[in-house]
Order: structure tokens, then sequence, then C-alpha cells
């Protein structure tokens, strides 16, 4: 039976010498510098990619909502908002407006309004229940969101029973950590499908 001794090591092969320790030093730490900075970045993308998707996915409720109401109305009139009450678009009168009324009954007493409120620049859904009036979006920057065409895309001059209601709704919304806000646009059209 054979044993084997440990054998006796030099110094210099126990531990590293001093430039060696310095030049690992130095890779771990700029190492975990890049891992910390790619961990920022994606932190800081994650925010604005998320402010970004909640903005197009409020807008997109809000003009789901909007052209349903448009959809399922038994009456729809354009026109403007001022001092809080609808006065409605003339005969004669490009049917172009900031607000829209839609009637979801035959009682001219139901109705709902959207409007851009030309203080505060905001897109609102007012009910005529008096339940208050809810922004839809803010910091609009068009003035004329609310468009009325015929079957071939032309602007109506008058309150026809089946118009094409076109929505163009612009607005912006500030980004935290960025000089300038984002802007967005969305458009839609929408038709009442019951015709009387």
């Amino acid at each position: 039976m054979k044993f084997c001794l440990p054998t006796i090591r030099s110094r210099r092969s126990i531990g590293f010498t001093l430039p060696e320790v310095l030049i690992a030093a130095t890779l771990f730490i700029l190492l975990m510098g890049g891992v910390i900075a790619a961990n920022l970045f994606g932190m800081r993308m994650s925010q604005l990619t998320q402010t970004k998707l909640k903005a197009g996915d409020d807008a997109r409720k809000a003009l789901g909502m909007l052209t349903d109401e448009i959809r399922c109305a038994k009456a729809i009139s354009l026109g403007n908002v001022s001092n809080g009450v609808f006065v409605a678009l003339l005969d004669g009168d490009a049917q172009t407006s900031t607000a829209l009324m839609v009637q979801q009954t035959t009682n001219a007493s139901n109705y709902v309004i959207y409007f851009v409120n030309a203080n505060d620049r905001s897109f609102r859904r007012t009910l005529s229940s008096g339940r208050g009036t809810s922004v839809v979006a803010a910091s609009v920057t068009n003035s004329t969101v609310f468009t009325a065409l015929d079957c071939l895309g032309k602007v109506l001059t008058n309150n026809q029973n089946n118009p094409v209601i076109h929505v163009a709704l612009e607005f912006y919304r500030a980004q935290p950590n960025l000089p300038t806000p984002d802007y967005y646009k969305l458009e839609t059209a929408a038709t009442r499908r019951v015709l009387e």
C-alpha cells in the first residue's frame, strides 16, 4: 500500500498576485456596472412603454364606447357646447363640430353628449341624468372633433337620417423624464345600425 504525502508547494502557487487581484476586481466592477446600467435602462423603457400603452388603451376604450353608442342610437345631432348647453348645428351649415349628442331612446330628455371643453382642452362625456361629466381624454389639440359624412365621404350640410360620424381626436400626453410630450391621433367612423 502506497501513501501519498502532500507535496510542499511553493508560496507563489498558493494565492494571487496583487496585479491579478486588481485586474479581477476591475473586471468585476465593470461587469456589475454594465448589469446595473442595463437594468436601469430596462426599467426606464418599461415605464415609457407602460405610459404609451395606457394612453392607447384608455383612448381605445373611450372610442369603443362612443362608437357603440353611435351604432345603437335612435338620433344623433352635431353641435357645440357653450356655457354647458348643447346647441345643434343648423341645416345649411357644414356638419363639423366640437360636440355630439347621442339619444339612445326616443325620449328627448335621455341623451349623452361628447364635447371638447375649450377651457381645459379636454374631451368629455356627460349624461343627461346629471351624474356629472367624465374626462375621456386630456390635452386635446384639435378643435373640430366630429364630422358628419355621407356614404361617399363628403361633408354633409344638413342633418340627414343616416350620416357616418367621423371622429378625429388629436391629443398629447406628457412623458416622465422626457422634454417633449408624445402626440397621439385617433380616428374612427361609425353610423347608426337602426335607421328609421
